[in-house]
């Protein structure tokens, strides 16, 4: 079993990557209104409910207006607070409306958007990072939770949520990848690196998540629609 980095629990930064152009969906997918809010409000809010207790401290918008802290119990992790990379306006605006940290940016390309949010200020602190992509309404906290275990207890492995065997995101890749992930190029994330030989099978763990469509991410109307249908299985 590998030993945790440093003393204490490992920092682990939440990467919210919000730049994609939605060619696609045709319009900012990320805005669309899915169940009568924006589809990225559902990972904020999820990510916002993972950092701090709903029973003690509420949400995190909340706690960080009352001068709490982040809670450091959860997952065996200390996360940082949310780190949203856009070039959208709208997606600046709904983050700050969760107190989160927020990098605008005008550059095209995937790869960019991984570089901006490795080269900041928050990031010389991370033991890793755990990559999240705005069109994955149906992630829940107790897969994140489970996902952020896992790199607590192997924080040299990349940890990759999964389900019955198929890997997908959410991904956490350890400090020691991060050159790797700041010298990609075009539009490259860091499914690169894990397909190219560069990591070994060996040292990339799948976690199971809760369900299945918790995976599922949004690139057309057909998304939108099976996700609500989902939506409406689940809460009427």
């Amino acid at each position: 079993m590998a030993e945790k980095m440093g003393e204490g629990e490992p920092v682990l930064g939440l990467v919210l990557m919000c730049s994609g152009w939605s060619r696609r969906f045709g319009r900012n997918k990320l805005m669309e209104e899915l169940g009568g809010k924006p589809m990225s409000a559902y990972i904020f809010q999820t990510l916002s409910s993972l950092l701090f207790s709903q029973a003690g401290s509420g949400a995190h918008s909340e706690a960080v207006g009352s001068g709490l802290s982040p809670s450091r119990e959860r997952g065996g992790v200390s996360f940082d607070i949310p780190l949203v990379v856009t070039r959208f306006p709208e997606l600046r605006r709904l983050a700050e409306r969760f107190c989160f940290r927020v990098i605008m940016h005008n550059d095209p390309e995937q790869s960019d958007t991984i570089r901006h949010a490795l080269s900041s200020g928050p990031a010389s602190r991370w033991d890793g990072a755990m990559f999240l992509a705005g069109d994955q309404p149906m992630l829940s906290e107790r897969s994140l939770l489970r996902l952020a275990s896992s790199f607590s207890l192997f924080p040299d492995k990349v940890s990759r949520l999964s389900f019955n065997g198929e890997a997908g995101n959410p991904v956490i890749f350890p400090k020691k990848y991060f050159p790797e992930l700041k010298n990609l190029t075009g539009d490259h994330g860091g499914g690169v690196i894990l397909k190219n030989g560069l990591i070994r099978p060996e040292e990339i763990l799948l976690v199971q998540a809760e369900r299945e469509f918790e995976l599922w991410d949004v690139d057309t109307e057909d998304g939108i629609r099976r996700i609500e249908q989902v939506l409406r299985l689940r809460y009427g």
